[in-house]
């Protein structure tokens, strides 16, 4: 009996003990970590009375008067909200369709071949390839005039901010072929003798470029601007190869290429909607969604707030003042540095779902915040080929402006940055490099 008794206590203890630890996971407060995340995750608002692109290029497919655009845009959301819970009962019957398509005619599709003949971002020599294929682009360009024009209309202080529901079955805009047919219309112009009009698209499109880049909360808007930029950058720059130094540059370009903020390099307002894009997704073990005994199991194995709580830290990281100033700086970041899911015995007791959850929900920041970095570090050579093209006019003097303005390009950074005198072009190395692009070059001189 004495045995009996024993165990009993033992057993009885153990329980005591699992109770409170499961009971302290639950309750306790945020650490002082956690607690700081939160605060800087708090959801940006857009600016206020901004002109809103990403409304636009949502529905550039289909001929909606421009007055319209903001009304059928708020259709859209809510129609992309039902059919995302719709997903939540059951799986989808077919392909997601747009609700403009219900009401608007679609505007011609861009063909495997447009897409090829149209400028890339990995075309090196946007000029070369429109002059070889003058007649296909012109034909190109006037089947797709409509979106053209609704592009050029975005105003160049536009925002892009996401407003509609993240599901991997309702598809993103067709980012790429809108911005190759801005660049490639420019060109065209270019090449047509339309110099000064020529130069004032691509500068308007690169000062639209920077702002919607520093306005966004979208982390495929930023990733989106960034790819961007890297097509303008050497259009611009080939263009200005082709004309006297002292041609004079529209006041776009000094804008769009003025030295760099931290709105620039900041991720944080994308960070933050991508946190708030997780915790929607939590939707899923929600304990209240289930049922019965189901329900009572689910609270038993998750808490949704604990689960936010351990990956604040994660999210809020590129929210941190210091990592901005270092993003500014342009110092590398890698996985190492990023806060990561830091748990004890008490969230394993009061939180096993949740606790799994957060180990595989945790972005690769680093890489996101590198390939700002790299926007930021074209924005800056480029800023000074604008700044020195009227100075620099042989192989010579590009190489005294540039070891003047070297360590100001790598701005406290060890990027290293590189003059090639002999083909008369700038390198930028990228720390997040593409494959089809390991560095960003800009020409100097034809």
């Amino acid at each position: 009996m004495r045995i009996v008794k024993v165990l009993a206590w033992t057993l009885g203890l153990l329980l005591l003990v699992l109770i409170a630890s499961f009971a302290w996971g639950r309750l306790r407060p945020p650490t002082s970590a956690q607690a700081q995340a939160l605060s800087l995750l708090k959801p940006a608002a857009p600016p206020v009375a901004a002109f809103n692109a990403w409304a636009t290029v949502w529905l550039l497919d289909y001929d909606i008067p421009a007055d319209q655009i903001d009304a059928v845009y708020a259709q859209e959301r809510q129609h992309a909200l039902d059919w995302a819970q719709r997903l939540q009962n059951q799986p989808p019957t077919a392909n997601y369709q747009k609700e403009a398509a219900q009401h608007f005619p679609k505007r011609p599709e861009f063909t495997a071949a447009d897409r090829q003949t149209l400028c890339r971002r990995q075309d090196r020599d946007c000029l070369s390839k429109v002059r070889a294929n003058l007649q296909p682009l012109r034909e190109l360009l006037a089947r797709q005039s409509a979106r053209l024009s609704r592009l050029r209309a975005i105003p160049t202080d536009a925002i892009l901010w996401d407003e509609t529901t993240s599901r991997p079955d309702i598809p993103f805009p067709d980012f790429g072929a809108y911005e190759n047919l801005q660049l490639t219309a420019a060109a065209l112009d270019f090449v047509d003798g339309q110099h000064t009009q020529a130069l004032a698209q691509v500068c308007s499109n690169a000062l639209t470029v920077r702002n919607l880049h520093a306005h966004t909360n979208s982390l495929v808007g930023a990733m989106v601007a960034n790819s961007w930029m890297d097509s303008i950058e050497p259009l611009l720059a080939g263009m200005l190869t082709e004309l006297p130094a002292d041609q004079p540059i529209p006041a776009d370009c000094a804008a769009a290429f003025a030295p760099v903020t931290r709105a620039d390099v900041s991720l944080c307002a994308p960070m933050q909607r991508e946190y708030q894009l997780v915790q929607g997704g939590f939707a899923i073990i929600d304990p209240a969604q289930s049922r019965g005994r189901l329900r009572v199991l689910m609270h038993l194995l998750v808490d949704i707030d604990s689960t936010r709580r351990l990956i604040a830290p994660v999210y809020g990281w590129a929210c941190q003042p210091a990592v901005i100033d270092s993003m500014l700086d342009d110092r590398p970041l890698n996985g190492a540095q990023r806060p990561q899911v830091r748990y004890d015995a008490f969230d394993e007791v009061s939180n096993r779902i949740g606790l799994s959850l957060a180990r595989i929900t945790q972005p690769d920041s680093a890489n996101y915040m590198n390939r700002n970095e790299d926007y930021a570090a074209g924005l800056r050579a480029m800023g000074w080929l604008l700044a020195n093209r009227a100075a620099a006019r042989t192989p010579v003097d590009w190489r005294q402006q540039f070891a003047q303005a070297r360590a100001d390009l790598q701005q406290g950074g060890s990027r290293d940055f590189q003059l090639d005198p002999a083909a008369a072009r700038l390198i930028v190395p990228q720390l997040k490099a593409r494959p089809d692009q390991p560095s960003l070059i800009l020409p100097l001189t034809k």
